[in-house]
């Protein structure tokens, strides 16, 4: 016992000494980098990282493999942070968030729609990122059509570009092959449309030649802007429905109904126009970017089909360009894995596999070569071409998710048949002037 007790006094001894001379050689640092995580007294042993779980929600699910293969990349950069990519169908996305939103429990990152980030952002469910702006973390220019400002209110960042689309003219080959018309070109306006669309009808089997569809970014907003008419006035302070030329574009688009080129409204509703096309039902359509995947995986329609730029209406050629943003919860727990994985989404190297998987046309810059050419027995420069004649979705103001919600119950009543294209114009135009001096 007293050998024992002897050799730990010596021990104690030595260690203290070693202890000491250790100390002197590292000159009494005090800085944090000498400090672990929870080591207040400077010792260097770091705390491993929390494995953490995130939540990325997105409405699309053709885009779910590509978004599901940024993730993995990610996480083999960060394999700390798993990201569990959660698909809601656009028709129960909006709501879902709705709720979220006030309970706190929005997911960690998600996509976000021009149309509406007013409501998120003034409702202070989005986390600003300015301050990672600011100091460099992201370089907003690096994205194409200034699509930042799309996210940005009051002076106030909160998104990351993550694509942009326009619309086209998707055409079905064969139903032209088996009437000997040529197929559209740059030369087309909307009389040969009109035209071409009625020849292109046959009733009596169901095929049609034009899907004049109910709709804003995909169907008449296009034929407004073409006919030089507008949606809202540049300052947005004014409707520009009851326009002469907007009524007239309007009035164009249903007289295709009545003429028989176009399934009615009713069919519409019961079958939407795009599965239409996709059954070969349709011989033309306008379509979104984002459709391209979904109407190339209908076995019926598959090879047989091609995209052409909007017609020429009097004044131009219309076209609405629009581009998501991914943002994150203001609630969210792990908001510095959050903001590191939406800024890989804004990165380059998503963006590249956005393109070269078909998702989508990225909206970082010198990436959409490898987009253009995924499909290459589809025409898609057509969409990165009417870039040029685009304007953005009217949505950037604090009336929009007012009178938007409001618009498709008049028009309906027209394309129903129940008042005249020209009454619901201009009920429409007073409903959003009044949205629009309720919310100033």
């Amino acid at each position: 016992m007293v050998k024992r007790n002897k050799f730990s006094f010596v021990f104690a001894v030595v260690f203290i000494a070693f202890a000491l001379v250790a100390a002197a050689c590292s000159g009494g640092s005090n800085n944090a980098s000498d400090k672990g995580p929870n080591n207040s007294a400077g010792g260097t042993a770091e705390e491993p990282q929390k494995n953490v779980t995130l939540t990325y929600a997105i409405w699309d699910k053709i885009q779910q493999p590509a978004m599901e293969a940024i993730a993995k990349e990610f996480t083999a950069e960060n394999p700390h942070i798993e990201i569990k990519v959660e698909v809601i169908p656009w028709g129960d996305y909006w709501t879902k968030m709705s709720a979220a939103a006030p309970a706190g429990t929005l997911p960690d990152v998600f996509w976000m729609h021009g149309g509406q980030f007013v409501k998120y952002a003034t409702g202070n469910f989005l986390e600003p990122i300015t301050n990672k702006v600011q100091a460099g973390e992201i370089d907003l220019s690096n994205y194409a059509a200034d699509l930042a400002s799309i996210y940005t209110l009051n002076g106030e960042n909160y998104g990351v570009p993550k694509d942009f689309d326009t619309i086209g003219l998707a055409y079905n080959k064969e139903l032209f092959d088996q009437a000997h018309i040529p197929y559209p070109d740059d030369t087309w306006d909307y009389a040969k449309l009109a035209e071409v669309a009625k020849q292109l009808s046959q009733p009596d089997k169901g095929i049609y030649g034009f899907g004049a569809k109910l709709d804003t970014q995909t169907g008449y907003w296009n034929d407004m802007l073409a006919n030089g008419g507008s949606i809202l006035s540049d300052d947005m302070s004014k409707s520009g429905y009851d326009e002469p030329a907007s009524i007239e574009a309007l009035q164009a688009r249903y007289q295709m109904i009545l003429d028989g080129a176009s399934p009615t409204h009713q069919q519409m509703t019961d079958t939407e126009a795009t599965e239409m096309f996709k059954s070969g039902k349709l011989a033309m359509i306008f379509d979104g970017s984002w459709r391209i995947s979904d109407i190339d995986g209908s076995e019926i329609i598959k090879g047989k089909w091609d995209w052409a730029k909007l017609p020429m209406g009097k004044v131009k050629r219309g076209n609405i360009i629009n581009g998501l943003g991914n943002v994150m919860s203001a609630a969210g727990k792990n908001k510095e894995e959050a903001w590191l994985f939406l800024k890989f989404l804004g990165s380059q190297r998503a963006a590249e596999i956005t393109a070269e998987m078909g998702a989508a046309i990225p909206a970082f810059n010198g990436t959409q070569e490898a987009w253009l050419t995924s499909k290459p027995h589809l025409n898609l420069k057509v969409f990165t071409d009417q870039v040029a004649d685009a304007i953005p979705y009217p949505s950037g103001s604090k009336s929009y998710p007012v009178w938007f919600a409001k618009e498709p119950e008049i028009m309906s009543q027209a394309w129903g048949g129940a008042i005249p294209v020209e009454e619901a114009a201009k009920k429409v135009a007073e409903m959003m002037n009044q949205a629009i001096a309720e919310t100033k």
